[in-house]
């Protein structure tokens, strides 16, 4: 099936809409030296609209902070008050979003291939859509379920790769874009479903970890919030619910399932980033992947929620510094991906525990899977890089983060 069609409209639809400009936005970069000064970072995440792109679990480790032109003169002097420092780690925002779309569109233009989409490049809600539609309809492997619905009416798609759908086998499971500006992870999912079924018969590993496992990927679970970031705000998080008696849309998803909800690491405040919404699973994209997590319970071997920046494999909690009983073993699955992971290419991964490597979140969706629906192996891979594009990842990144992190899975997945 052809998707021209589809890809010319995303396009169109893109090209007349009025764009977030983030010329002269800056990402600084600060490291606490003391417990108070991360404290204080944590509540100011929490406390304000200031988007943090990472922050600090620890002394020394770095945090990220997005700031705009008329905004950085406050929060540097926030953080000289707390006797922080910082440096200016990406200059200019804007120019970094140039270039990537520049290099989308030269991708666009060069590639000449028989694939319904391209995997080698980022893609727009609707081609995402397309090409697993065209998939589930040209492989037998492949089937495909509408799960549900966004705040704004999109198909929330589960793609299933089967060996046999009768044998009820164990299932290794993935969402992906839970954040919307994190477009580095719908683009690692889609090339790992290609080199799934494209591999099926000719590739021994490949073919060995289907017949033993269903693959099942929710590629975008964010649609509207990701639809946004292409047309409008390339940096946009949340998804696009209304908040009642607020001028700020949108929920952190990744702060909307039911274990810590409402804690640490997540807001009340709606124009909080990391604003946990008015109850847990309010939101139609979390009860979908609440819903599809459930109806496997007790088949589910591995969940993997993917997500970016910062290069880490990490498991519960998210919202404690506490460890879970499996945690041992957690940790030997953990190495196992990673070690494989940078054979790769020689990039540094970092794992544990989230509270414990990254930062306290609260009512996160690895949480969820673990405690709530008794997955062991529940985790969040963050993806490339170290803040050298956060978010904006080039699209010439793609297949090796794809390739590393698809060798680190295969490694994990045969230890567990």
């Amino acid at each position: 099936m052809k998707i021209h069609v589809q890809i010319f409209c995303a396009l169109f639809s893109l090209a007349i809409a009025t764009k977030v400009d983030y010329s002269g936005h800056m990402v600084i970069r600060v490291v606490p030296q003391t417990e108070e000064q991360v404290k204080f970072l944590s509540a100011l995440e929490s406390s304000s609209s200031i988007d943090f792109w990472t922050r600090s679990v620890a002394a020394n480790r770095f945090t990220d902070i997005h700031v705009s032109p008329e905004s950085y003169n406050r929060v540097a002097r926030a953080l000289l008050e707390h006797g922080m420092n910082h440096k200016i780690h990406i200059a200019n925002l804007g120019v970094l979003g140039k270039e990537e779309q520049q290099s989308i569109a030269l991708r666009r233009a060069l590639a000449s291939n028989n694939k319904a989409i391209d995997v080698e490049n980022y893609h727009t809600y609707e081609e995402i859509m397309a090409y697993l539609a065209d998939l589930a309809s040209t492989n037998p492997l492949v089937s495909t379920l509408v799960a549900g619905t966004s705040v704004e009416g999109r198909q929330i798609v589960q793609a299933t790769i089967s060996s046999d759908r009768s044998a009820n086998k164990p299932i290794a499971w993935f969402d992906c874009n839970i954040h919307a500006r994190e477009w580095i992870t719908a683009a690692t999912c889609v090339w790992i479903i290609d080199t799934i079924t494209s591999g099926y018969g000719t590739d021994a590993e490949i073919t060995a970890l289907v017949d033993q496992y269903d693959w099942k990927f929710v590629p975008v679970a964010n649609p509207d919030g990701y639809a946004y970031s292409w047309s409008n705000d390339r940096l946009w998080r949340k998804n696009r619910a209304i908040n009642s008696g607020s001028a700020c849309v949108g929920v952190d998803l990744n702060r909307n399932f039911p274990s810590g909800f409402g804690g640490e690491g997540s807001s009340n405040l709606p124009c909080s980033e990391t604003h946990h919404g008015v109850s847990a699973l309010s939101e139609p994209e979390s009860q979908t992947l609440d819903a599809l997590i459930a109806a496997d319970r007790g088949r589910v071997k591995a969940a993997i929620s993917m997500h970016s920046y910062s290069q880490l494999w990490l498991s519960s909690y998210s919202y404690s510094s506490a460890l879970p009983v499996e945690y041992p073993e957690m940790m030997n699955a953990m190495k196992a991906g990673v070690d494989a992971l940078v054979a790769t290419y020689g990039t540094p991964y970092e794992y544990g525990s989230t509270g414990t490597v990254l930062y306290i979140a609260s009512g996160t969706t690895t949480d969820h899977y673990y405690e709530n629906e008794g997955v062991v192996h529940s985790y969040t891979i963050e993806l490339r890089d170290k803040g050298r594009y956060g978010f904006q990842l080039p699209a010439s990144q793609i297949v090796p983060t794809a390739t590393k992190t698809w060798n680190g899975i295969k490694a994990f997945m045969n230890a567990i």
